[in-house]
């Protein structure tokens, strides 16, 4: 049986990519010790867009590309609660991915308010974890469900 690829199952899809995405820069960041390339949130050095050293560009980079994702997390949110309603396994699966998120962008100014205390950073990576594995868990039940959103059994 092929699989029916749906305007949602691809707006899903393209947000658990962007997410994980996301974290892979997030891991350049860390290991390249740009972090605090922009020390102030949620400007860069007080500026919206910042002179671009290779660090700031490389923290920049992951502040800009978070709003990809925030775009796209709340595009499958809408989606999701347009046309599957609550209490669909769908609506809940993206109101979860978003709440995630929203604790991933406050985690992520308390790393650099903490100038990147190492607790704040683990705290930061183990929610985009979480987040990953939401939108991903979103992706493969919107895969699985019907034209409702309702999983087969």
């Amino acid at each position: 049986m092929a699989l029916k690829f749906t305007p949602f199952r691809g707006l899903s899809l393209v947000t658990a990519v962007s997410v994980y995405i996301l974290i892979v820069i997030g891991g350049v960041v860390s290991s390249t010790g740009s972090g605090l390339a922009c020390p102030d949130w949620p400007l860069c050095r007080g500026r919206v867009v910042p002179a671009l050293t290779l660090s700031v560009l490389i923290e920049f980079t992951h502040r800009v590309w978070t709003i990809v994702v925030t775009v796209l997390v709340v595009a499958t949110l809408l989606f999701a609660w347009i046309k599957y309603r609550w209490p669909s396994k769908l609506t809940k699966l993206s109101t979860l991915t978003f709440a995630l998120l929203l604790c991933q962008i406050i985690l992520g100014m308390i790393t650099v308010d903490t100038r990147t205390l190492p607790a704040a950073v683990t705290a930061h990576l183990a929610v985009a974890t979480l987040v990953f594995a939401s939108a991903l868990t979103t992706t493969i039940t919107a895969m699985l469900s019907d034209s409702r959103g309702i999983v087969a059994a």
